[in-house]
């Protein structure tokens, strides 16, 4: 009886977890359409990349769609002040002299997203990715 209550416990948790990742993707569907995404326009392809820790696990996944990416946190992360603060201080920095808007989104204390648009080549993708990477590692260690 006891093995049957743990298969069932690992198949809803895999269910649920399954459900949420589809339910992200739905959100960031829709966050895509509400940005003014129009199918069929030029630059209307989407990219997928990952941040990944140095143990090779993926801390985040990057949807990138010009101008707009957005970097989804896949794992409970919770910032400490001084690496929210950098976190800030990096894109406010990139804002000024790249003129992006950025929005970081909490639950608590936990970071769940990053959505930045103005994003217009792949040098400054890479710049943020780049900085949001070596934040996002130490956190995560």
């Amino acid at each position: 009886m006891e093995a049957n209550l743990d298969e069932l416990k690992k198949f809803l948790e895999g269910k649920i977890s399954g459900l949420k990742k589809e339910l992200e993707y739905y959100e960031y569907l829709l966050s895509l359409i509400e940005s003014g995404y129009v199918p069929g326009s030029r630059g209307g392809k989407v990219s997928l990349d990952y941040l990944k820790n140095r143990k090779g696990e993926v801390i985040s996944e990057l949807y990138f769609t010009p101008p707009l990416l957005k970097i989804v946190i896949k794992k409970k992360l919770v910032l400490p002040k001084s690496y929210m603060n950098a976190l800030s201080k990096i894109l406010e920095d990139i804002k000024i002299t790249d003129k992006i808007e950025y929005n970081i989104v909490l639950d608590k204390d936990d970071l769940k997203e990053i959505s930045v648009s103005g994003v217009k080549d792949e040098l400054l993708l890479n710049r943020i990715k780049a900085s949001v990477q070596s934040i996002l590692e130490r956190a995560s260690s």
